[in-house]
Parts: structure tokens; C-alpha cells; sequence
């Protein structure tokens, strides 16, 4: 069952919980600090695939090029990983889901690290990188060891 819901876990923090604060000045709108989740990046990539319209291309790409392709990545492999979750509490399936559980693990804590790397370049740097990116990066650590336990036959 929790190789259910910590990928699940995993495509909520993504989402939804801030994953970079950006300051601003000079907007039109407002001056101060804007916090990013991973769905101003890839919100019309999901949409589109809702809409089963299944492409990473023009209106349907995610925006931040690559970071934005990384976090498509990670929450498209938890998404998959969730689904065949639920196949796998069959007894005779359960270790074969569990490779693609830590397959997931192993992509998220890489899309996670690739963006936090790309986004210390930025001009906040370090201190920009907010909690929901290390609660997705924790989450998918958790993901991986939860696959490599059902690998070994726990469950």
C-alpha cells in the first residue's frame, strides 16, 4: 500500500507545494517575493494529457525548458508508478511493480537534484529553493527504498 501513496506524496509536493521563491521588483502587479510549485511549470503539459492529447511538444511543453521537462519526468514516472502500485498487490505481481517503484524513486530524486542545481545558478541562488522541493526529493528516496523492500520481498 505504500508503494501507492508515496508516489502519490511525491505528485502532491510537486504540484503543489512551492518549490522555488523568485524575488521580484519593478512588476507591474506587485514587488516581493513569488513562490513557484511545479504546476506553473508543467500545469498545461498535465492539462493536455487530461485532455489525452499525449504531447511534450508547442502549446503542450512545460515551461522552464529542462527544469520544467525534469519535473514532467518526475511526476510522470510517480504517476505510472502509483497506477502499476495497484496491480502489483496481487502476490505473484507485487516484485515486479516494485522495479518500477524504484525506477520512480531513482528519476525524482534526479529531477530533484537536477533542478535544484540548475536553479542555484539563478539569482537567489541556494536560498531560492524552498521546502517542497526537498519534501519531493525526500519523498522519492522514500519512494526507492519502499520499491527496493518490495524488490526483497517485503511488503
Amino acid at each position: 500500500m505504500i508503494r501507492i501513496l508515496l508516489p502519490i506524496a511525491v505528485i502532491a509536493a510537486l504540484l503543489f507545494a512551492p518549490i522555488f521563491s523568485d524575488q521580484v521588483q519593478g512588476s507591474d502587479l506587485a514587488s516581493g517575493s513569488v513562490s513557484l510549485t511545479g504546476h506553473d511549470y508543467v500545469g498545461n503539459t498535465v492539462n493536455c494529457w487530461i485532455g489525452q492529447n499525449f504531447s511534450i511538444a508547442d502549446d503542450c511543453a512545460p515551461k522552464g525548458g529542462t527544469k520544467g521537462l525534469a519535473i514532467f519526468a518526475a511526476v510522470f514516472v510517480s504517476a505510472v508508478a502509483a497506477v502499476l502500485g495497484i496491480v502489483g498487490l496481487l502476490p505473484f505481481i507485487g516484485r515486479l511493480t516494485s522495479i518500477v517503484t524504484s525506477i520512480a524513486g531513482v528519476v525524482v530524486v534526479a529531477a530533484i537534484a537536477f533542478y535544484v542545481l540548475q536553479q542555484v545558478n539563478s539569482d537567489e541562488g541556494l536560498n531560492g529553493v524552498q521546502w517542497g522541493s526537498y519534501l519531493a526529493g525526500g519523498g522519492g528516496l522514500l519512494t526507492l527504498i519502499s520499491g527496493l523492500a518490495g524488490m526483497r520481498g517485503n511488503r
